[in-house]
């Protein structure tokens, strides 16, 4: 594994991946109730230095690139080049406990209103640990809670997740790898993103749950 991990967007191509990131397959585990439990390890993936991952949602050995995206892929990049914060709506829970959300990041795993739903549990001390947990289990990072101040984070090593949600999912990156756009640009370096894997993604090349749809 490499300090110098990262991923590369590439135009109309797939993710370039480079440094050795460990990859992985994982899914859902459902409660008796069918609600989102927790995350299980499915797979690992033997990788290369460099390798490249599928984000066209057309490939035949999916996570990893067929090449399939050469026949009508438009991977034209379309997120917002600003940060989560800037992004994110307030919640406020209790003193000192704000829930940040940022909807366009939401990738439809279910684990915000897993036990119950998250924006009830951070008004309560004594929910407010299965909030944080459910937070850490969003793939998307479209839920952050944050106290006095101060953002809450699981430790993850580095690494990157083929998800099934239960259906075919983003790739969920972990550990704060860097993503850089196919112009060169560097998006905001955060603990966990998913990135489109479908090319249906309205907020390319991070995933908007259309998968779903």
């Amino acid at each position: 594994m490499s300090d110098d991990m990262k991923i590369k967007v590439t135009k109309d191509g797939p993710y370039a991946v480079y440094g050795r990131a460990p990859l992985k397959e994982e899914r859902i585990k459902k409660d008796s109730m069918g609600k989102p439990e927790e995350w299980e390890e499915v797979k690992r993936y033997y990788t290369d230095d460099i390798y490249s991952l599928c984000r066209c949602g057309k490939s035949t050995n999916k996570p990893f690139c067929t090449g399939d995206h050469m026949v009508g892929f438009d991977g034209t990049e379309t997120a917002k080049r600003n940060t989560f914060d800037e992004n994110a709506k307030s919640y406020p829970g209790i003193d000192g406990v704000e829930l940040l959300q940022d909807p366009v990041l939401c990738v439809g795993a279910g684990f915000c209103h897993g036990k119950n739903y998250v924006d009830k549990m951070v008004k309560k001390k004594e929910t407010l640990d299965i909030a944080l947990q459910q937070t850490y289990d969003c793939p998307g990072g479209s839920l952050v809670i944050k106290i006095n101040g101060e953002k809450q984070e699981p430790h993850f090593e580095k690494g990157i997740s083929n998800t099934s949600l239960p259906r075919s999912g983003p790739l969920w990156v972990k550990g704060e790898i860097p993503i850089e756009s196919s112009d060169g640009y560097k998006y905001e370096v955060r603990n966990r993103v998913a990135l489109c894997s479908c090319g249906k993604s309205k907020n390319k090349p991070f995933c908007d749950a259309s998968h779903l749809r």
